[in-house]
């Protein structure tokens, strides 16, 4: 992953490599600088913490 001109090399699970290998092909996350890497990581933080947030919700209907 190249950011401001600086070549990151990082290990990932092969499933989720493949997945973020395509949206980064079609362009979901423009981490071309710090800032937009910053913004897409709290872009996704958010998503993240209103799925947690629903699955709390299904969690407390289900449970006896």
């Amino acid at each position: 992953m190249k950011i401001e001109g600086k070549e990151y090399e990082i290990s990932l699970e092969e499933e989720f490599a493949n997945y973020l290998q395509e949206e980064l092909d079609k362009g979901s996350f423009n981490v071309k600088t710090i800032k937009n890497l910053l913004h897409a990581y709290l872009r996704k933080s958010y998503e993240c913490f209103k799925l947690q947030r629903k699955l709390n919700e299904l969690i407390k209907k289900i449970e006896p």
